[in-house]
């Protein structure tokens, strides 16, 4: 097995294209996108190359901090609690991932965390503590008008209001787009208090928006011309990701966020994509069952954590 750290960014290009459950997160460009937005983050990313020549990349970034005596460093895959683990150009065999794991907990590292893919998932060794997690995805498997019967009964109905409210979309063209999404955002987690949880800074969106990525966008909801709410949804190969998504309160009654999910399922149908992942829940009922409400079903993974003693 050949191993290479930071591998070049035309490898680890070639890998994710050819494996069909990699996600928007395991790709160069959600790394670069972090190291840029944060300093105490770096590539730590590995590639291996198997003897039969199947291909594995395992996307990583460490994350670093002061101690009391020395710096220290947690690896995780990957940052931001998004999906990651390994990926290979075809499946992996019981020896690979033995393989794989044996070199990650030989190195230097000394704490893992590891989000697994939903799509794909691996056994991992024993020392691995796990948690259980889900999320839900809507299944792209036929055409739209199909698709779109599968909704709730109330789900179609809020979309109709949408529609009879006046509420359009459409794509982010601009860095005023995103800084529009961005303010609404702000308004979002005065509203939500100590609930909130996880922020994000401007930087982030900000870097985000600067890639030009043709896999990274921003939806807009809108009313006369108004943004009113946004999802943010991330592509790769055939798979979307809802990463982020935020509204205004007072327009919360024209059912902006059903129309924009709407549009994405649409879309995403009429380009082929297969699967539609809404991300979790955290643990918040209500919006499982909006994500169940366009026929999204649950998905169960496991995140991972090691140490080395």
């Amino acid at each position: 097995m050949e191993t290479v750290r930071r591998p070049s960014v035309e490898l680890w290009e070639e890998i994710i294209k050819n494996c069909e459950h990699a996600t928007f997160f395991h790709s160069p460009i959600w790394t670069k996108v972090l190291e840029k937005t944060y300093p105490h983050y770096s590539n730590a990313t590995v590639s291996f190359t198997f003897n039969t020549g199947n291909r594995a990349i395992f996307p990583l970034v460490a994350e670093h901090s002061k101690g009391i005596i020395f710096k220290k460093a947690k690896h995780k895959s990957m940052a931001l609690g998004v999906y990651g683990g390994m990926l290979a150009e075809r499946r992996l065999t019981r020896e690979e991932t033995g393989s794989i794991f044996e070199y990650l907990t030989s190195t230097d590292i000394k704490d893992l965390k590891v989000v697994e893919n939903p799509l794909e998932n691996y056994d991992f060794p024993e020392n691995f503590v796990a948690k259980s997690l889900f999320t839900h995805i809507v299944s792209l498997n036929a055409d739209f008008e199909q698709l779109r019967k599968r909704f709730s009964r109330g789900q179609k109905s809020n979309i109709k209001q949408a529609e009879k409210k006046g509420i359009t979309v459409r794509l982010a063209n601009s860095l005023e787009d995103f800084e529009q999404y961005y303010a609404i955002y702000q308004e979002t987690i005065k509203r939500w208090g100590e609930s909130v949880g996880t922020t994000y800074p401007w930087r982030l969106f900000l870097n985000l928006f600067e890639t030009r990525s043709h896999d990274i966008k921003l939806w807009l909801a809108e009313k006369q011309g108004k943004i009113v709410a946004g999802v943010l949804t991330l592509y790769c190969n055939y798979t979307i990701l809802y990463w982020h998504g935020c509204s205004l309160k007072e327009y919360f009654d024209h059912y902006p966020n059903n129309l924009l999910h709407m549009e994405i399922i649409k879309d995403g149908s009429a380009r082929g994509y297969r699967s539609y992942d809404l991300n979790p829940s955290g643990g918040h009922q209500g919006v499982v069952k909006f994500k169940e409400s366009f026929s999204a079903k649950r998905v169960d993974f496991k995140a991972y954590h090691w140490k080395k003693h």
